[in-house]
Parts: C-alpha cells; sequence; structure tokens
C-alpha cells in the first residue's frame, strides 16, 4: 500500500513542481493528454506495488485475485451501472443548479468546450476520433492495472484481517486516500488550499461509496474483469482525467462530489436490501494445481474451469 501510494504522490508531485499541464486548446489534445497524464499518475504504481508485496513480503498462498473470465452479464452490469451513475448524478447536480444550490455550469465545462461547436471539418473529427482510440487503451490499461491491485489483491486482504463487510467499506476509504494528495496537487495554487484539501477529502468519501459497489462487483462475478469495464465506462463518461488534473468538466463530473454520494448511498442501499449482498464474503483460496501443471506465478491468470461457481452467480 505504501508504494502504491508513494509511488502515484511523487509523479503527481512532480507534475505539480514542473508545471507540466494540459494543452488548453485542441480539444482532442487535452483529452489524450489528461488521460496520459493520469495514467502516468495512478497507472502502474498499484500492480507493481502489489507484485513486490506477494513476491516478497506475503507468505505463500493461493489468493484468488480474480484474473479470469467473467460471465458477460456481469460486464453488462459494470457499463450500465457505471453509466447509470455519471447520468444521475449529473441529472442531481442538475436539479441542484436549479434550486440555486449549486454554482451554475455547463454539462462538459472548459474540458469540451468544442463538442458543442458545430462545423468541425473532417481532419479535426478523425483527429478526436483518434485521440478517443488513444485515450481508451490508456485509461483501460490504467484501470486493469488499479483493478488487479485494489480489488484484485487488496480487497480479500482487508476482508480477511477486518471482517467480509467492514473489510469492503473500508477498502474503497483507502483506495481513496490514494487519490486524494493528486486532486490537492492537481487544484493548489488555483484555489484556496483549504479547497485544495477539501477536494482531495471529498473524493475519499467518493472511493469509499464507489469501491464499495465495485468490490461488491468483483466478488459476484470473481472475477476483476466486470470491474475493469465499470471503472472505464465511469472514468471516461465522468471525465475522471479531467478532474485529476485541474482541467473543468463541468455538471458531468458530478459523480465525483455530493450529488454522486447521493446516488451511491442509493445503489448501495439496494443492493443492502437485495438477495445480491449474500455475494460479500472473502474468497475462497484458489485450488492446487494438478499434480505436473504449470504454476503461473507471475500473472496469476485463472483458466476457465477453475474454482466452482457459487451459488449467487448469475444465471
Amino acid at each position: 500500500m505504501a508504494l502504491s501510494f508513494l509511488g502515484s504522490w511523487f509523479v503527481a508531485a512532480s507534475l505539480r513542481v514542473f508545471g507540466l499541464t494540459v494543452a488548453p486548446s485542441a480539444l482532442g489534445t487535452r483529452l489524450f493528454t489528461t488521460s496520459l497524464l493520469y495514467a502516468a499518475t495512478m497507472g502502474l504504481q498499484p500492480l507493481v506495488a502489489a507484485w513486490v508485496v506477494r513476491r516478497w513480503v506475503d507468505a505463500p498462498d493461493r489468493l484468488d485475485l480474480g484474473l479470469r473470465p467473467a460471465r458477460w452479464a456481469f460486464s453488462l452490469v459494470g457499463a450500465l451501472g457505471a453509466m447509470g451513475v455519471a447520468v444521475l448524478a449529473a441529472l442531481a447536480a442538475s436539479l441542484a443548479v436549479a434550486l440555486g444550490a449549486l454554482e451554475a455550469s455547463p454539462l462538459h465545462g472548459s474540458a469540451e468546450a468544442g463538442l458543442a461547436s458545430g462545423g468541425r471539418s473532417v481532419a479535426g473529427l478523425i483527429a478526436l476520433t483518434v485521440a478517443f482510440a488513444g485515450t481508451l487503451a490508456l485509461v483501460g490499461a490504467q484501470a486493469f492495472a488499479e483493478e488487479v491491485a485494489w480489488r484484485g489483491y487488496f480487497l480479500p486482504r482487508s476482508m480477511e484481517r477486518l471482517g467480509e463487510w467492514r473489510g469492503l467499506l473500508l477498502h474503497g476509504a483507502v483506495w481513496g486516500l490514494w487519490y486524494a494528495p493528486v486532486l490537492f496537487f492537481a487544484s493548489y495554487g488555483s484555489v484556496a488550499p483549504f479547497a485544495s484539501l477539501g477536494r482531495g477529502l471529498g473524493f475519499v468519501v467518493t472511493c469509499a461509496l464507489l469501491g464499495t459497489l465495485l468490490g461488491w462487483l468483483r466478488l459476484a462475478s470473481r472475477s476483476v474483469v466486470p470491474v475493469v469495464v465499470a471503472n472505464v465506462t465511469l472514468t471516461l463518461a465522468a471525465g475522471l482525467p479531467y478532474v485529476v488534473h485541474g482541467v473543468d468538466a463541468g455538471l458531468r463530473s458530478a459523480a465525483f462530489g455530493p450529488p454522486g454520494w447521493l446516488v451511491l448511498l442509493a445503489a448501495i442501499g439496494g443492493l443492502w436490501r437485495s438477495r445480491w449482498r449474500s455475494a460479500v464474503r472473502t474468497p475462497e483460496p484458489l485450488p492446487a494445481p494438478a499434480e505436473g501443471a504449470p504454476v503461473l506465478h507471475v500473472v496469476w491468470w485463472v483458466l476457465p474451469g477453475g474454482p466452482p461457481p457459487r451459488d449467487h452467480d448469475l444465471n
């Protein structure tokens, strides 16, 4: 955990100290650059940290990291759920603006003002398409590394040590503490220090709530694949790379603030009252490989036909 924290915080602080910011002009450039900085700041650090701990710190065991394919239904739940959180949070923020509780802001803020202007050239549309493809690749790689470390490794360890529900809830708060200084560095100097601090701490609340839902999805599916799908969907839909690097994403980013908290709390409440609550249990150790079978120490990949399905798997 400390390795992951220090790795990401060091990169974020370096970007701030050396003034490496996002190009303010072309939308495609800004879209790709924020995602590149996001992947560099929050990318391989947690995966490397998990590998180091598994290799040199943990006692040898058969911890299930969830590195296996999942049923398509879980990935669909992850994608639609993440999109629903982003849309409902933006609608809640729009209502708060109408009631005077929030300052008025366009849906995309200044991050994607180019989308509102018509008459884009063919060359501009091609550049935007290429930028989006590059963004998708960067965010997908970042989400995979993040989820293998946090939901694949840290969540089961947290549940083993703290208990099932407590471990599920607290792992998300720790995940948020990993993000908090990065958001602080992104806004420090452009807003008051206490506002920057509040922005970072607010993201801890977001991650504690969001981590509960992502953790449930990983436990129910026994795989990190649907969680990666949900992570990528929410990251792009709510403009997280913009938010992390201090670019105004407008009401689109409401999922990461109080409007999003209300939506996430409602989702957690529904989960708590549903039969899917039974999916929250510590993953069982992986079965021992058959005699003579190769053990995939590096990738930790579990091929289909590994542990038997549980009674709460989707039909």
